[in-house]
């Protein structure tokens, strides 16, 4: 068994680890999922290998999710463009707007989904990676306690509650997402199996699930169109 000074130390090695390891992946990944204090401790019980991977796969699919974000932006701005000036056949990018603004949070959405109901406590990046594993497995539109979320949406833990885009939300905590219910049924198994060993858990599949909150559009400020 180890003495008190040995854990102590062995403790505060792994703090350093995780500390370099989040600075190392980028400011992003701190900001936009969690203060690097708060992975410092819920993470510092871990080894050092599972510490690195996880962050590693949470920045990556969160720096994708960014860029395609940008991009998705970009392309709503060109086809209002050419809506404007009429350079192309107006129906087509009518119809081509309203799926980017469905994308971006824009529109109410229906269809068939899941629904996630956690009877308990959450932190932030497991939030984060039960919704990059629900993306990955084809979801579409997502809401939590009403609130609309998209790639861009922060989600930042304070105490026992959560704060989505700046709202602060409590449990129990409802996740929806739009999609195919056999797909999202194996990404919520993967995101909850953890989860399941501390709060409860039950997931329902939806025929028709609707998520009816939206988001205000978001104007590009420094993002130029073009090369």
């Amino acid at each position: 068994m180890r003495s008190l000074p040995a854990e102590r130390t062995a403790r505060a090695q792994r703090l350093i680890v995780v500390s370099l390891i989040a600075l190392l992946l980028g400011f992003l990944l701190v900001v936009q999922l969690r203060s690097q204090a708060l992975v410092a401790q819920n993470l510092a019980s871990q080894d050092n290998t599972s510490v690195a991977l996880l962050i590693n796969d949470l920045n990556r699919a969160n720096t994708q999710l960014l860029e395609q974000s940008v991009t998705l932006e970009q392309r709503e701005a060109a086809l209002r463009q050419a809506l404007a000036t009429g350079g192309a056949d107006a129906k087509a990018i009518e119809k081509e707007l309203t799926v980017f603004k469905a994308v971006a949070g824009e529109l109410p959405v229906h269809g068939s989904g899941l629904e996630i109901r956690i009877e308990g406590p959450v932190q932030d990046f497991e939030v984060q990676d039960a919704l990059n594993n629900l993306r990955n497995a084809g979801g579409e539109a997502f809401a939590l306690n009403g609130y609309r979320i998209v790639s861009g949406t922060p989600i930042m833990s304070r105490g026992d509650r959560l704060m989505v885009a700046g709202h602060v939300v409590a449990a129990p905590y409802v996740l929806q997402a739009i999609g195919d219910p056999e797909q999202l049924q194996m990404a919520a198994d993967l995101s909850t199996s953890s989860l399941q060993t501390r709060v409860q858990v039950s997931v329902v599949r939806k025929t028709d699930l609707a998520i009816t909150s939206v988001l205000e559009p978001r104007p590009l400020v420094y993002a130029q169109l073009g090369s």
